[in-house]
């Protein structure tokens, strides 16, 4: 056995040069404890073929149960897994950093569990390190979990090289362990975030409604839908345009023939896309084929969730599957453009009626 080095660190003002000492003890292939939110967490290097030696024999995990993994930011959860579903975002989003482990499908057709930790220790800590860690509880198998790194010390002194004290843990409760698949989810480990919460951010969808500077075609598209989908308050609905300026508002022959259906589009306001938009939308519908080539540029894996709104119409003879932009063109053009519109939702609302996911 070795001593553990015990490091006392500020919980809420973290002194940089000690974080800079534990993520040097990581970075070396050592063992370190530190605090999250839900209790103390124990670090290894995920590219530390050392660290990981050391991991397995203190731990004694059985192979196929695998470590959940610490990070700091969403890039990095996106290079550990694969497809991300867009349910996925929006809890990362809701509930990141907090304490919250999704497990997701892994680059490896496996899964991976991953976590965001809400304290400012063990941000700062991961975010000098650099890296994701691999992140168990900061004790042996079946005691009782650290909320200290006294209980760490009574666990696992002189078995690693070091443990953060910043006092007590905030919940003293393990984090949620949910696994997401496309937009459906499963608990495998009751937490702190509760399952109800979940099950409420699991019934919101978004669409999304993609042009080219959104002031008229992805503009009047919101409206129409907004206005067909007026009893459907789970479903989100927004427009962006892959060239828009931020704020422009809707042209005013636009606004004009929304005004005739009693469609109030006065107030809006266009908006770029953005990643975040094609991440964490579970229907992209485009105006042109050139619309869906940009996106799929951006996010392959998009590909089938990114749809022509033209595909939908109810009547549909023509074989030209572009809306046509009406910037520029007269009043009639645009009451054209909008009939288009105004079919393709209508059958696109009537496939979201036979879809038990959007119900």
């Amino acid at each position: 056995m070795k001593e553990t080095k015990i490091i006392k660190i500020d919980p809420v003002t973290p002194e940089k040069h000690l974080i800079e000492e534990a993520a040097n003890i990581l970075s070396s292939g050592g063992l370190v404890a530190f605090p999250t939110e839900t209790v103390y967490g124990l670090a290894a290097v995920m590219t530390s073929d050392l660290a990981i030696e050391k991991l397995n024999d203190l731990k004694k995990r059985n192979q196929d149960k695998k470590f959940s993994i610490g990070i700091n930011e969403i890039r990095q959860a996106e290079e550990l897994a694969e497809d991300i579903p867009p349910f996925a975002y929006r809890l990362m989003r809701r509930f990141w950093p907090g304490p919250l482990t999704l497990v997701l499908q892994a680059k490896d057709e496996t899964t991976v569990g991953l976590r965001m930790p809400d304290h400012p220790v063990a941000q700062m800590l991961l975010r000098e390190v650099g890296s994701p860690v691999f992140l168990p509880s900061a004790n042996f198998s079946g005691e009782e979990p650290p909320l200290c790194a006294e209980d760490v010390l009574k666990s696992l002194g002189g078995y690693i090289d070091a443990v953060i004290d910043s006092g007590r843990v905030k919940w003293g409760i393990a984090s949620t362990v949910c696994e997401v698949s496309g937009s459906r989810y499963k608990i495998l480990r009751s937490g702190v975030v509760r399952e109800e919460m979940i099950k409420a951010a699991a019934k919101h969808k978004t669409i999304l409604f993609v042009c080219t500077g959104n002031s008229c075609r992805s503009a009047m598209a919101e409206g129409i839908i907004k206005n067909a989908l007026a009893g459907y308050p789970f479903i989100n609905i927004q427009s962006a345009g892959v060239a828009a300026y931020e704020g422009m508002p809707a042209s005013q022959e636009a606004v004009r023939v929304m005004a005739r259906q009693s469609i109030d589009i006065s107030r809006h306001g266009a908006r770029r896309l953005t990643d975040e938009m094609i991440k964490e939308s579970d229907m992209i519908l485009v105006m042109e084929p050139g619309h869906k080539r940009h996106i799929l540029m951006r996010f392959p894996n998009a590909e089938k969730r990114v749809f022509l709104l033209k595909e939908f119409a109810l009547e549909n003879e023509e074989e030209n599957p572009m809306i046509p932009d009406p910037i520029g063109m007269d009043e009639r053009f645009y009451d054209q453009v909008a009939l288009i519109l105004k079919r393709s939702i209508e059958g696109l609302v009537a496939k979201l009626h036979e879809d038990r996911d959007w119900q």
